[in-house]
């Protein structure tokens, strides 16, 4: 009887949260889809100077000049887009001076060095005190 009675609570959580998750699997399906669209058109477009004609790539960029100029939601997602994909690069750009990284680094061990030996002094100290 417990048994049933549990079942016939947890049930409708349960199927709310299978919905829960059924949806944002879309939503983020739909997301990765988008990046994959895009991501795919540049390639369209990067390729097409190198082996299409001249008229076809131009024809391609009006395209999508046209497309960004008339709908908002492709002006935001190829905007998106290209943040997800400059963002990684400008993470490592401008690269910090090697020299003064490795003398930062070296100091912070140093520091760290003097922290563990103090504690060590201080747990040594104790146990003298101890006895």
């Amino acid at each position: 009887m417990y048994r049933k009675a549990l079942t016939v609570f947890t049930l409708p959580f349960r199927a709310v949260w299978l919905l829960i998750k059924i949806a944002g699997f879309l939503l983020v399906s739909a997301a990765c889809l988008l990046v994959a669209a895009f991501v795919g058109y540049w390639i369209v477009l990067t390729v097409s100077y190198a082996f299409l004609p001249l008229e076809t790539t131009e024809n391609i960029w009006a395209w999508a000049s046209n497309l960004y100029d008339r709908l908002a939601w492709f002006k935001a997602a190829t905007i998106a887009a290209f943040l997800l994909l400059i963002l990684p690069i400008l993470r490592f750009w401008p690269g910090g001076d090697p020299i003064v990284e490795a003398l930062r680094e070296r100091d912070m061990r140093r520091f760290q060095e003097g922290v563990v030996a103090a504690r060590l002094q201080e747990e040594v100290r104790a146990k003298l005190r101890g006895r």
